[in-house]
C-alpha cells in the first residue's frame, strides 16, 4: 500500500487541526518529492551541506493520521498519471542540480583514460573574433582594441587535435597543420585589417605545424621551462573543496562580485572542456560551478545541456555558455562574449571566443 492510498482509507473521521494538517500534508509531499528525486541519478556523499529526503514510510504517519482531510486539500490530479497530483509531478533538474550529477559520475568513473601506449585524443575547432584600429604612428588598422572602439572586426577559425599520451611525462603531439580561415567582417574598413592581420600571423609564427612537446613542455621555452600545456603544475594548488575551489578561481580572476564570478566560470568550464585535470578535480570544479549562483540551464532533460552564466559589470555584460553532455559528464562546447554600455560594429550575438571540443581516445599519433 502507498503512502497516498494510506492516506485514503486512514482516519476519516479523525478531528485534526490546522497545524497538525499543515504538517501531514508537507511531510507526504516530502515523501512524494523525495522518492521522485532519487530516481534520477545516484549520489556519491557530499562534505558540504546540502538538503536531503531521509523521510520514510514511518515519517508518513501523520499523513495516515490526517486521513482524507489532507486528500481533499490537495489539487485534482492530471490526465494520464492517476493519484499524482500536478504540484508532485517530476520537475526538471535545476542548473546546480545537473552539474552536481555531472560530479558524481566523474568522481565514480574518472572518465576517458588513456591505456599505456595510447592516447588522449582532443580535437579543437575555435573561432576568435578580433578587432582592429588605426596605430596612432601609421594610421594602419591593427589588431587591436574591443567591441567598444574597433573600426573594423572579423572572425577567425581553426581547428587543432592535441594528442596526450598515457604517461603525462612522454611526448605530446600537438596538430597545428588545420590553416586560420577568415569568416564574417564588419566595417568598411575589414578587407584592409584582414590583410594586417594575415602578414603578422605569417611573420610572427614559429610554431611547427606538427609540434611535438616532450612531457608537454615547450623545449624552446627559456622564461618558463617547466610549464606545461594542460596547466598541471597547477592542479596540485587547486583546493578539492568546492567552496575553496571556487574561491581560488575568484581570487585569481583579480576582480570581485559577479565578474569574479564570470572570470571563475569561463576559467573551469574551459578547464573541464580539456578533460586533463585529474579526475577528483574535475568532479571539485563541477560542484563549484553549481555553487555560483544565477547560473541558468535551457532544455535540462536533453543529453546535450546548456548552461549560461551572466555578470554585469561597470560598462560591460560578460557572458559564459557552455555545454554539457550529461552521459559522458564533459563540456563540449562553449563560448564567451562581453557586451559594451554602447554600440558596436559586430552583433551581439558573435561571441569574443567560441569553442567546439572532442574527446576520444586514439591508439596512435601524427
Amino acid at each position: 500500500m502507498d503512502v497516498l492510498e494510506s492516506v485514503r482509507t486512514g482516519a476519516p473521521d479523525a478531528e485534526i487541526d490546522d497545524a497538525t494538517v499543515a504538517k501531514a500534508r508537507h511531510r507526504l509531499m516530502s515523501e512524494i518529492s523525495g522518492r521522485v528525486s532519487e530516481t534520477r541519478a545516484p549520489r556519491r556523499r557530499r562534505t558540504r551541506s546540502t538538503v536531503r529526503w531521509t523521510v520514510g514510510l514511518v515519517g508518513a504517519g501523520a499523513a495516515v493520521a490526517a486521513g482524507a482531510v489532507v486528500i481533499t486539500n490537495l489539487l485534482p490530479t492530471e490526465p494520464g498519471t492517476p493519484g499524482v497530483p500536478p504540484g508532485l509531478m517530476p520537475q526538471p533538474a535545476s542548473a546546480s542540480e545537473l552539474l552536481e550529477q555531472a560530479a558524481d559520475r566523474v568522481a565514480s568513473s574518472g572518465g576517458a583514460v588513456p591505456a599505456a601506449g595510447q592516447f588522449l585524443r582532443i580535437e579543437e575547432t575555435d573561432s576568435f573574433l578580433q578587432f582592429s584600429i588605426p596605430d596612432a604612428a601609421t594610421g594602419e588598422l591593427t589588431p587591436m582594441g574591443n567591441r567598444a572602439n574597433a573600426e573594423a572586426a572579423f572572425t577567425t577559425e581553426h581547428t587543432t587535435a592535441l594528442y596526450v599520451p598515457a604517461d603525462r611525462e612522454d611526448e605530446w603531439v600537438w596538430d597545428l597543420r588545420d590553416p586560420w580561415t577568415v569568416g564574417q567582417t564588419w566595417g568598411e574598413d575589414a578587407a584592409a585589417a584582414v590583410k594586417v592581420w594575415q602578414r603578422l600571423e605569417q611573420d610572427g609564427s614559429s610554431t611547427p605545424q606538427v609540434w611535438r612537446l616532450p612531457g608537454g613542455r615547450d623545449p624552446q621555452s627559456t622564461e618558463t621551462p617547466d610549464a606545461t600545456l594542460d596547466g598541471r603544475e597547477l592542479f596540485e594548488q587547486m583546493p578539492r573543496e568546492p567552496q575553496a575551489l571556487l574561491d581560488w578561481f575568484r581570487e585569481r580572476s583579480g576582480l570581485t562580485g559577479a565578474e569574479a564570478d564570470a572570470a571563475a566560470v569561463w576559467s573551469m568550464s574551459s578547464t573541464l572542456s580539456s578533460s586533463l585535470a585529474p579526475a577528483d578535480l574535475r568532479a571539485a570544479m563541477f560542484d563549484a560551478l553549481a555553487l555560483v549562483k544565477g547560473m541558468q540551464v535551457d532544455d535540462p532533460e536533453a543529453d546535450q545541456v546548456t548552461f549560461t552564466y551572466s555578470a554585469t559589470g561597470a560598462d560591460w555584460v560578460r557572458t559564459t555558455t557552455f555545454t554539457l553532455d550529461t552521459e559522458r559528464s564533459l563540456i563540449t562546447e562553449l563560448s564567451d562574449v562581453s557586451l559594451p554600455a554602447g554600440a558596436s560594429i559586430v552583433p551581439d550575438d558573435v561571441p569574443d571566443e567560441h569553442r567546439i571540443v572532442r574527446v576520444s581516445i586514439v591508439d596512435e599519433a601524427p
